[in-house]
């Protein structure tokens, strides 16, 4: 029996079927059969027409193998009830391009994405910042080109080798022609380590954390001059002729502010009384014993030229010039032979 009630103007089908009696045991069951019903699919624009008897928007669409995206938009609750003339709407996602510093891909959006969500999305997953100049209001098609350009940072360390340089120092202590490396040279290095900030693949900005230099060492050569000041010899001694042999009272000093109270720079530093450039057989002596620019030959020293002078040198006292302080203690004070050459 098929009853339809209705209600003023408005029907509602309660019940619609057949009923069918199948014998079970000793009295029957009641079996309905399901309803057909029609129901319109606008899928992203595009209309079908089916007949079904899902009950739920989700059956319905597993029934006909209508498959969603995540990121696709169905309109009604896949739990909503099947209903005569039922039209289930589906709002496709789409690609947008994405131009990220020189490069391009593809990115799939959900239908009433803006700009903004996309940005705010890609941020939250990227390794470096990204940077965004467009309306982040604007709806997005399949037509959107979002550009965006990466903003990173990264500290870079430069090692540069500062040279060293060679330092010649001229000395009667050597044969003529004769060179003693008398100081190794060691190479400086200049090491900075800095921020870089890179907009793009552009360098945009440098900031220096930390700079370390060390100085190089110069390399210190001996030359000998032998044929002008002499050879120092501390076990024979050379042939020449001398006019006076004398005993003085030996002591040595350099050109350091320990001996004559100059340093680099200062007026005088490294210079004679007689203003020539000390170097290995330059001595300070009393004029009154033995002139300035007398050739001498001092026992354990070499040859020497008289072209200084000093405020404790009086009589017969001699002092020694030497390249270094620890060769000048070694020497300290003691009696030698000083022989006046022609």
């Amino acid at each position: 029996m098929v009853r339809l009630i209705r209600a003023g103007s408005f029907a509602w089908l309660f019940l619609l079927a057949i009923v069918i009696f199948r014998p079970y045991g000793d009295g029957y069951t009641f079996a309905a059969e399901p309803v057909e019903v029609r129901v319109r699919v606008l899928d992203d624009g595009r209309v079908t027409r089916h007949v079904t008897t899902a009950r739920s928007v989700g059956a319905f669409l597993e029934e006909q193998g209508i498959e969603l995206h995540p990121k696709d938009n169905l309109l009604s609750s896949p739990n909503r009830r099947i209903v005569d003339r039922l039209v289930i709407r589906i709002e496709r996602a789409f690609y947008i391009t994405l131009s990220v510093d020189d490069g391009e891909k593809q990115f799939k959006v959900a239908p009433n994405t803006t700009a903004g969500e996309v940005f705010n999305a890609l941020q939250e997953n990227a390794e470096v910042v990204l940077l965004f100049d467009g309306d982040e209001e604007e709806l997005l098609d399949e037509e959107s080109i979002l550009a965006f350009t990466t903003w990173r940072s990264r500290i870079e360390t430069t090692e540069d080798i500062i040279p060293y340089s060679s330092e010649v120092v001229t000395t009667s202590s050597l044969s003529m022609g004769v060179e003693e490396i008398r100081q190794e040279g060691v190479a400086g290095e200049h090491r900075v380590e800095a921020k870089i900030v890179y907009v793009g693949n552009e360098k945009y900005a440098r900031e220096i954390l930390e700079e370390v230099i060390v100085e190089p060492v110069s390399q210190i050569i001996y030359r000998g001059v032998g044929g002008e000041l002499g050879t120092l010899t501390d076990t024979s001694c050379p042939s020449f002729n001398y006019v006076r042999r004398v005993t003085m009272n030996a002591s040595a000093y350099t050109a350091g502010y320990s001996c004559t109270r100059r340093r680099p720079g200062d007026p005088g530093y490294r210079r004679t009384a007689t203003g020539r450039e000390v170097e290995h057989g330059i001595v300070a002596v009393d004029p009154n014993v033995i002139p300035l620019g007398t050739r001498l030959y001092v026992e354990g020293y070499g040859f020497a030229l008289a072209a200084d002078v000093g405020s404790a040198i009086r009589g017969y006292k001699i002092d020694l010039f030497m390249e270094y302080i620890g060769d000048a203690m070694i020497f300290g004070r003691r009696e030698v032979t000083v022989f006046i050459l022609d």
